[in-house]
């Protein structure tokens, strides 16, 4: 059992032999338990408490409300919570509809058998752990979900910031590049030779081309595709 999670247990029945049998196994397991006497009682007890019952187990011959109708309301309040009837002599029909209706998940016969009663009890707890790891998966996916969300978010305007940061990159590769045919075309200065400023060229070029695939491979491992910009050497 989750030693992090204190299980609180309800037990509704007149019969202190029971209660007091039910008790002794869950102080052995070190779970609390609450008792009442009808169903009306453990309706108040469960509409008091500040967190829910794990397990309910609650007698069908009630005083007053029947177990089945208790467990419908039961049902309703705290759907989460594992519900065991327990009855002194076998009623087919009542446990079929009960079980039916989703009111409760299991029924034992009056007398207990210890081991029955231990087992019974060890089976609820886990019902509710189940839960209980549900609800925690539940809330882990959500968190990881919204922080993929504000990943993706993030992302995707990195990628456009690059985008625009690329096509400001090729705009000012074009205008040097005019400007180098132009050198070429009529050179001033005769320290400035074509094959350098080809250099400067080829440098100009190969380094956008990089700085595209760095930022490329980057949108790929986090799922975005970088827009495509067309660059061609004239």
């Amino acid at each position: 059992m989750k030693s992090e999670y204190q299980h609180k247990v309800l037990i509704v029945d007149n019969d202190d032999r029971i209660n007091e049998t039910i008790n002794q196994v869950l102080q052995m397991e070190k779970i609390q338990a609450v008792f009442a006497d009808s169903g009306e009682s453990a309706l108040e007890e469960i509409k008091k408490t500040n967190h829910p019952f794990s397990l309910i187990i609650a007698d069908q011959n009630l005083p007053g409300m029947k177990g089945t109708e208790f467990f419908e309301h039961t049902k309703k309040l705290t759907p989460e919570t594992a519900r065991f009837m327990t009855t002194d002599h076998m009623q087919v029909e009542t446990i079929i509809n009960a079980v039916n209706k989703g009111a409760i998940q299991r029924y034992n016969l009056k007398p207990w058998q210890y081991d029955d009663l231990v087992e019974a009890i060890k089976t609820g707890i886990k019902q509710y752990e189940f839960f209980l790891d549900y609800e925690n998966l539940l809330t882990l996916a959500k968190k990881q979900n919204a922080e993929l969300y504000e990943l993706a978010c993030e992302l995707t305007e990195t990628t456009k910031s690059h985008g625009r940061i690329l096509h400001e990159l090729d705009n000012d590769i074009e205008r040097i590049k005019k400007e180098i045919k132009n050198l070429l075309s009529h050179p001033t200065n005769p320290d400035i030779f074509p094959d350098e400023i080809e250099k400067i060229e080829t440098l100009f070029s190969e380094t956008i081309k990089e700085m595209y695939c760095q930022f490329k491979e980057l949108g790929y491992r986090n799922g975005f595709d970088m827009p495509y910009i067309k660059y061609e050497r004239k």
